[in-house]
């Protein structure tokens, strides 16, 4: 790990000797670098949708093999999301070589239930196409009404960056440290001779990344390689150390007509805790597919050839057909669909991610997407007030992953596969409607429905509400005062209680939230955010009660 670190910090100064890159077309919109501001929308004749998988430059990454209940993040109840500081922009006489003058920011928020927050970002860029930043991150709370440090939260990250656009290449290079503790209170009464050490869930994560992409324009040949690790561990010997490498390669063969070239590859030591042997796992994608794209048609159609190593003794290879189709019916209408397959690659570190007070599990699987089937509609009124999208979503998945509480540990969770012989069946229907009424007002409505099929006898999907509907909002009320309110609900949201073995029904989720800036001056920022204003201590994950109103108020200043 040592070494890859040192890798990364090489990385991160060898962009210097570069040069300066042109403006480029990204997808549905034209960034013009340099600049944060110099952004235009494309109408949608002129946008790519490619709702599936895509080895493009934006989305290299390996995709999750998700239950598609929405975006929303499981701690966006109790936690306090203060007011995003990059909000205080400046007028186009402020440049720099890289963004806004004031790009820079620091901000300082306190809240009820023992809320600190201190975010710190600065950038200096002596050139054009050369810049270094750092960002430093502290959030801590009380999650839930338990003994109130029983239920405490916290995080702390650092994060170095480098960037450098040159005549032939764009570099791009990070390195960060993370360190975040989670405490298991849920329980229905937390005995007197139990210590806070007891239930505290400790991890640091190291992790670097290192991209390198073609930034020549009218070349017949495009690239991007991008190299990342990271290693999660805690205090009593667990570790995981996570390397991927991806690349794309394109080559153009007509003025409509290119082939690309994907692929990704994936290595992880696991090792469980104690005097655990070390587990190898591997991973190795490789997608060849041709591209079509005319004023009316864009068309992907290859395959996906998957190899996958968790035992060392068996190794599985899967080959999946991959189509990708949009037409645009008008110059506002298009139409989409496709199939396809996959194989996710599944590891603690994710697991992690989606709920924080996970046990640490023996074993691990991947989960294969044996097949995909979508289409869809979406498009964008003639006056741009109102854009939309519509779609419906049919996969069939082997050892889906389901969060469910231990047996032995209640107030812990485990992953639980379904799928084997007979493939879990995932409908999902989701739509979404913005009103961009005028710069002063935006207004979106999100909907998801999820039905999952073959599950097993009395057995309903855990801790995945079927309905999910999200209404967000954006209002300038005047040059200085811009409110935010949300509303979220979640439908149908059942849980395995681990002790009977007998399905549970959780109380639906109404959470509304409120956000209001005030701009004392144009670089300083007075925030007032609150969530959960209905006051309900409602369980996202079974046992796990989150706090009640909370709120928090900060004051943000950028330079």
């Amino acid at each position: 790990m040592k070494r890859l670190i040192l890798f990364f910090i090489g990385l991160s100064w060898l962009p210097f000797n570069l040069l300066a890159q042109e403006s480029r077309i990204d997808r549905s919109i034209i960034t013009i670098p340099n600049s944060t501001r110099a952004v235009m929308n494309l109408k949608v004749s002129d946008r790519s949708y490619l709702p599936m998988k895509i080895f493009g430059p934006a989305e290299l990454n390996v995709p999750k093999v998700q239950l598609r209940e929405s975006i929303w993040p499981i701690d966006s109840l109790p936690k306090i999301d203060p007011p995003a500081t990059q909000e205080m922009r400046t007028d186009d006489n402020n440049k720099t070589a890289y963004g806004d003058k004031y790009s820079n920011a620091i901000q300082l928020g306190l809240g009820n239930y023992g809320h600190s927050l201190f975010k710190f970002d600065i950038g200096y860029s002596k050139k054009e196409n050369k810049f270094l930043g750092i960002k430093l991150n502290h959030d801590a709370n009380q999650f839930g009404p338990v003994k109130s440090e029983f239920s405490g939260r916290s995080e702390n990250q650092v994060r170095l960056e480098s960037r450098s656009f040159g005549r032939v290449n764009y570099w791009e290079s990070t390195l960060g440290y993370k360190q975040f503790t989670n405490y298991f209170y849920g329980l229905p009464e937390i005995p007197s001779f139990v210590k806070l050490g007891d239930l505290r869930a400790n991890y640091s994560r190291i992790s670097a990344e290192g991209k390198i992409s073609s930034v020549r324009k009218n070349v017949s040949s495009d690239y991007l390689l991008s190299v990342s690790g990271d290693q999660l561990q805690n205090s009593a010997d667990f570790s995981e150390l996570i390397i991927k490498a991806n690349g794309l390669y394109a080559h153009k063969l007509s003025e409509k007509l290119r082939f690309k070239l994907g692929a990704d590859y994936i290595f992880s030591a696991y090792v469980p805790g104690g005097n655990q042997q070390q587990w190898n796992r591997y991973l190795y994608r490789i997608n060849p597919h041709l591209a079509y794209k005319s004023s009316r048609v864009s068309l992907n159609a290859g395959f996906m050839f998957v190899t996958e190593t968790d035992d060392p003794l068996v190794e599985k290879t899967r080959v999946f057909p991959m189509l990708q189709l949009d037409f645009g019916a008008s110059d506002y209408i298009h139409l989409f669909g496709g199939i396809g397959g996959d194989v996710q690659f599944n590891s603690f570190q994710t697991f992690l991610q989606q709920n924080p007070w996970m046990r640490i599990p023996n074993q691990l699987k991947n989960t294969s997407q044996v097949g995909h089937l979508y289409a869809g509609i979406k498009g964008i009124g003639g006056n741009k007030v109102i854009d939309f999208e519509a779609k419906y979503d049919y996969a069939e998945y082997a050892d889906l992953p389901f969060l469910v509480n231990a047996v032995t540990a209640s107030n812990k969770f485990d992953v639980q596969y379904r799928g084997g012989l007979e493939k879990v069946q995932v409908s999902t229907f989701t739509g979404n409607i913005n009103f961009n009424f005028s710069t002063q007002f935006t207004s979106s409505f999100k909907f998801n429905h999820v039905i999952h099929q073959q599950l097993g006898v009395k057995f309903q999907a855990p801790h995945i509400p079927q309905t999910t509907l999200t209404w967000t909002n954006s209002w300038k009320l005047s040059p200085k005062i811009i409110v935010a309110p949300e509303v979220y609900w979640l439908n149908k949201l059942y849980a395995l209680n681990p002790v009977k073995n007998q399905l549970i029904q959780l109380d639906d989720i109404l959470d509304v939230n409120f956000k209001i800036n005030y701009f004392i001056k144009r670089n300083l920022n007075l925030g007032l955010s609150g969530n959960n204003l209905l006051g309900k201590n409602y369980q996202r994950f079974y046992q796990y009660q989150v706090q009640g109103l909370n709120a928090t108020i900060s004051v943000a200043y950028s330079f």
